[in-house]
């Protein structure tokens, strides 16, 4: 890769600052945009966490977790984080640590290209991988809901799998 997909077209290779703030460090090494606020949290067991192991990843771009509450599920104003770290072949890990137990769900994607966005089709289906919590088969064209993939995180926190489908 000889430059990230930077989503500010003035980017030259060495710039530390693109459009959202200062690269990480992670970012820096990988040659990807990403910045401190996408990193995940440190894995703990037993800690008041999601330990998601996301699956079906190769290893170009970036993968992209976002958390939800039943609140606006699937809707921006309804996210309450956002994770994005480096693809890695098979499978990566993401760990999010919670404010408090109860019933979440995650939504996520691979970003093979690391523009920071998912492609669609002209029906606006994906053209990336993507999943969510609890892996529903989705054969119609809707968004999944709340029911389908929401799932309870108890005290000590929670291991899940979320398999991402190919388009």
């Amino acid at each position: 890769m000889s430059a990230p997909a930077f989503a500010n077209d003035d980017y030259k290779p060495g710039d530390l600052e693109g459009e959202h703030g200062t690269i990480s460090q992670t970012g820096l090494e990988t040659g990807l945009e990403l910045y401190d606020r996408d990193a995940d949290d440190t894995c703990v067991p037993g800690a008041l966490q999601i330990r998601a192991t996301v699956t079906n990843v190769s290893k170009e771009g970036m993968v992209k977790v976002e958390l939800f509450g039943e609140e606006d599920f699937m809707k921006k104003s309804g996210k309450l984080r956002r994770i994005r770290v480096p693809a890695e072949d098979g499978s990566v890990k993401v760990c999010i640590n919670l404010p408090a137990p109860g019933e979440y769900a995650l939504v996520g994607y691979h970003d093979k290209n690391g523009d920071r966005k998912l492609k669609k089709a002209w029906n606006f289906k994906p053209k990336e991988p993507y999943g969510v919590s609890n892996n529903p088969k989705i054969e119609s064209l809707r968004l999944p809901k709340w029911s389908e993939a929401g799932f309870q995180v108890p005290m000590n926190g929670v291991d899940i799998t979320m398999e991402l489908m190919d388009p």
